[in-house]
C-alpha cells in the first residue's frame, strides 16, 4: 500500500509549496501550501458568463497542521489576509481550502 500522505503529499508540499502562515485560535503555525488564484466565470441561467470572478485556494498537507482545517481561520499570503470559507478534503491527507478575502 502506498503512503500518500508521507511520500506523495510531502514530496508535493516540499517541492511546490510556499511557507504560509495559519492562525488557528491561540497559536500560528507555518505550512507549506500551494496557494492558487483563478479567475473564473459566473453564468446566467442562458448560459452566458456574465460576470468574473476570482477564487483564491490553498492546498496544503493536513498532517503538518496541530488541529484539522476549520472554517474561520485565517490565512497569510503574500501580505493578504484570507479567511477559510470551505474545506475539501480528499481523503489521502490533502486538502483543498477555499479562502474569502478578510
Amino acid at each position: 500500500m502506498i503512503d500518500f500522505d508521507g511520500t506523495l503529499n510531502a514530496a508535493i508540499s516540499t517541492v511546490l509549496g510556499d511557507e504560509v502562515p495559519i492562525a488557528f485560535p491561540g497559536v500560528s503555525t507555518p505550512v507549506l501550501g500551494i496557494f492558487s488564484l483563478i479567475t473564473d466565470h459566473i453564468f446566467s441561467e442562458e448560459g452566458v458568463a456574465s460576470a468574473n470572478i476570482t477564487v483564491a485556494t490553498l492546498g496544503l498537507q493536513v498532517s503538518q497542521l496541530p488541529a484539522p482545517p476549520q472554517q474561520g481561520i485565517v490565512v497569510q499570503i503574500n501580505g493578504a489576509s484570507y479567511v477559510v470559507k470551505d474545506i475539501a478534503v480528499d481523503g489521502l491527507g490533502w486538502a483543498y481550502l477555499d479562502l474569502g478575502a478578510q
